[in-house]
């Protein structure tokens, strides 16, 4: 019993604190404020004179190991430790008192549930900062095992596949790989346009363009654990993407690029106005280098998307510049 309310509060605190999710809020403290009626129907007293925790062979600090467990991995671990406990309460009850065995089980399953939810939004979490956009010409630059490892080791927080002209076979495949070699789980995987790509490789979401599908039946086809960015060169457009349910905003191009030569120029003052309108995330992107990064911060971006500056040159210097990283 213990354990089982230590993990709710442990759940309750980050749903509240971290995921600032108010519908989740109301329900963990639903399941929270159930179990609290059960201890009482139980005669807890009785319970806490029977403690014998002097012998607990889990008490010795040795008992413990330290672990590199993310923020995710302790959510998942007392969700875990959560559903355990109830099943063992439940079972136990059933042969002193069946009508609070089954409360237990309701609890359980309401946890299953609440799993669910949270693992969902666990996945939308991101962080837009430094957007590695991948264009397919820089795919056979780099062993996709080597350029993940420099990515994700010095600063990346995102990365996207654009791929317009190579077969869907090969376009699936470079996602696998990718995915593959990624291991940092709060890096996001992002492909362009392509939905069916993103589902079938396990990437995290998807970027589409103004002449692709629209935001709203992207999320539709793909539910609300997906992130959908959206492409967008004035404010109008970034306004319909944000309403159609856009996870964030790119913005472009802000300067000329190589990548996209006939990108059309918003420049740093678009930018800026779509920044004080929008409330999700915008990133902005085209012809983003060290020289001047920190002007789009400076507009208001949460995030730059860069690709050229990369991938021409040397990765590991070249991002290193970006991200201040030794």
């Amino acid at each position: 019993m213990n354990r089982l309310n230590e993990a709710l509060k442990f759940i309750e605190d980050v749903i509240r604190f971290s995921l600032e999710n108010k519908v989740l809020l109301i329900r963990i403290r639903k399941i929270r404020n159930e179990f609290l009626k059960i201890k009482k129907d139980i005669s807890l007293a009785d319970i806490i004179n029977s403690r014998q925790s002097s012998h607990d062979l889990g008490r010795a600090a040795k008992f413990d190991i330290q672990t590199k467990k993310t923020s995710e991995d302790l959510i998942i671990a007392n969700l875990t430790r959560a559903k355990e406990s109830a099943r063992i309460i439940e079972e136990i009850l059933k042969s002193i008192n069946l009508k609070i065995s089954n409360r237990m089980k309701e609890i359980r399953f309401q946890l299953y549930d609440l799993e669910k939810y949270i693992i969902g939004c666990l996945k939308k979490i991101f962080n837009p900062r430094i957007n590695a956009v991948i264009d397919e010409k820089y795919l056979l630059a780099y062993r996709i095992k080597n350029m993940m490892d420099v990515l994700e080791n010095n600063g990346v927080t995102m990365i996207q596949l654009r791929i317009k002209t190579l077969s869907d076979r090969k376009f699936y495949n470079y996602a696998v790989r990718i995915k593959k070699f990624l291991k940092k789980k709060e890096i996001k995987f992002i492909i362009n346009n392509r939905l069916d790509i993103a589902r079938a490789s396990g990437a995290d979401g998807v970027h589409l363009g103004q002449d692709d599908m629209p935001a709203r039946m992207a999320r539709r086809i793909l539910g609300e654990n997906y992130i959908i960015g959206v492409s967008a060169h004035n404010i109008d457009e970034a306004n319909k993407a944000e309403k159609e349910g856009a996870d964030y905003i790119g913005v472009g191009s802000i300067f000329r690029t190589k990548t996209k030569s006939d990108a059309h120029i918003c420049g740093l003052s678009v930018l800026k106005s779509i920044c004080k309108k929008i409330t999700i995330p915008v990133v902005g992107i085209g012809g983003i280098t060290n020289r001047n990064y920190r002007d789009v911060f400076r507009a208001g971006a949460a995030g730059i998307a860069v690709s050229s500056y990369l991938f021409e040159g040397d990765l590991l210097k070249n991002i290193s510049l970006l991200t201040h990283r030794k």
